[in-house]
């Protein structure tokens, strides 16, 4: 028998062979597994560095493209700079930008000066809620002045709001009581001619006509009061009745419509023409007062050529009416603004305002120098048409035209310290008055502002002095 050494192996079981053969072919499971991971890791990981290699070079393409638009933006910056101001310094540009804005707001507030000039001019939304006041908020301060609101038509049909105001009579002065308020009251009235004088009284451009009764009602005391006093100088003492009605423009207070001055213009004849079939009556003697304040003087002024070529064509027809229109015996003045180019200089006195210069824009024409140069030209007219008939030669015909041809005296009342009219008005329009040989008589009220003249004592006895005592148009 021969010996093992050590390298011999015995001769393997059947059972052992078969462990063997598993044990193996586990051992190529796992190193298969192993290598399959390993080619999937490399294959992720190629990917991967694939992605990152895209990634970076889109972005380095986008970081490119983005460094040569900003560096060719200050190109074209600089291209178009150069085309629109080549020849202007950088350190101009700020300023003149500046300097262009404010042109700009300056054309754009002008623009709408020019387009909204009839809310700017006539105020009627000023003081707020103006147009909601009544008579009965301003009764105490009024007394014993009584104040009657009433509604007339203006000649297109605008419903208007006028106050009248008068102070109640007595028995010894029922003589003196409206022709209508006697048959009323089933009263024979004298068989003298009663005197009546109604003052029509055309307010500014501002407010309501209420807030201005207490001034009114001050004027209208001192009328009844210096009139009671130089009673004894008559032959029948307290023979004239006096009474204020105040009109309210189109587009103020309780009056309908918007504020034009074509309206207002008419809105004056209507009242006019009110008063004068209202009071008048074939045993009334009824003369008219005409009293324009600020812009109001503008109404007024306007008013009386108009008005008195209408009472002269209707004198000089052969047509008889019961109720004539009313002579206008004297036209008042108060702190009065000769034109809508005066009126923007005082409101812009700054000459570097361009708003200064838009009076050729304005369709608002208001100018008293004008109406000035309307009444002395129709007074002086030959009056021809007047006595062009066969009836109209003789020398009683020619000597009624020449009467008709009266104009009322002018009372112009300025305020010294008026903050709304500039100085120099009052001198320019007696000036013009006297060039042009109409009668004007002028108060300056010392230490009165715009709308203190009648409340100063020396203005109001110079007013009313005017009143009572001043020339009237001869009747014809």
């Amino acid at each position: 028998m021969l010996s093992q050494g050590p390298l011999s192996r015995p001769p393997e079981s059947p059972g052992n062979l078969t462990t063997e053969i598993n044990r193996k072919a586990q051992t190529h499971l796992m190193l298969g597994s192993r290598a399959f991971r390993s080619v999937l890791r490399g294959s992720i990981s190629r990917t991967r560095t694939w992605q990152s290699q895209r990634y970076f070079t889109q972005n380095g393409l986008q970081s490119t493209t983005s460094k040569r638009a900003s560096i060719a933006q200050p190109a074209r910056t600089n291209k178009s700079r150069g085309l629109a101001t080549a020849a202007i310094p950088s350190f101009l540009v700020p300023p003149l930008m500046f300097i262009g804005l404010l042109v700009g707001l300056w054309t754009w507030k002008c623009f709408w000066i020019i387009i909204m000039q009839n809310k700017l001019l006539y105020l009627t939304w000023l003081p707020p809620f103006t147009r909601s006041e009544v008579i009965s908020d301003y009764e105490a301060e009024c007394k014993p002045v009584k104040w009657e609101e009433k509604q007339i038509r203006s000649l297109d049909g605008t419903k208007l709001a006028i106050c009248e105001g008068r102070i109640p009579a007595t028995l010894r002065d029922i003589k003196s009581l409206p022709n209508d308020t006697l048959k009323d009251q089933n009263q024979v009235p004298n068989s003298k001619r009663n005197k009546s004088v109604v003052i029509c009284y055309f307010q500014g451009n501002g407010g309501s006509t209420p807030m201005r009764l207490p001034l009114l009602s001050h004027v209208l005391r001192a009328i009844s009061e210096t009139s009671k006093f130089s009673s004894s100088r008559t032959s029948e003492p307290g023979d004239t009745e006096y009474t204020i009605v105040a009109l309210s423009y189109r587009g103020y207070w309780t009056s309908s419509g918007r504020a034009t001055q074509s309206g207002l213009e008419m809105d004056a004849q209507a009242c006019l023409n009110w008063v004068s079939e209202s009071y008048g009556g074939p045993q009334t003697d009824l003369e008219i007062v005409i009293w324009g304040h600020s812009l109001g003087a503008a109404v007024a002024s306007s008013a009386v050529p108009t008005y008195i070529a209408r009472q002269n064509q209707e004198l000089s027809s052969n047509t008889k009416s019961d109720r004539p229109l009313a002579p206008v015996s004297r036209l008042i003045l108060e702190a009065p603004t000769s034109s809508i180019k005066e009126m923007l200089i005082s409101l812009y006195p700054q000459k570097w305002l361009p708003y200064r210069y838009l009076w050729p824009f304005s369709w608002n024409t208001w100018d008293i120098k004008t109406s000035m140069k309307q009444m002395a030209t129709w007074r002086d007219q030959d009056g021809d048409m007047e006595r062009s008939g066969p009836e109209g030669r003789n020398s009683n015909s020619d000597a009624a035209g020449i009467r008709s041809r009266s104009v009322p005296p002018i009372f112009l009342l300025s305020a010294e310290k008026d903050e709304v009219i500039p100085s120099y008005v009052p001198g320019q329009l007696e000036k013009q008055a006297k060039s042009l040989g109409l009668r004007i008589e002028t108060k300056n009220v010392l230490g009165a502002m715009h709308t203190e003249a009648p409340l100063k004592l020396d203005g109001r006895k110079a007013l009313v002095g005017f009143i009572l005592n001043g020339p009237s148009t001869p009747k014809t």
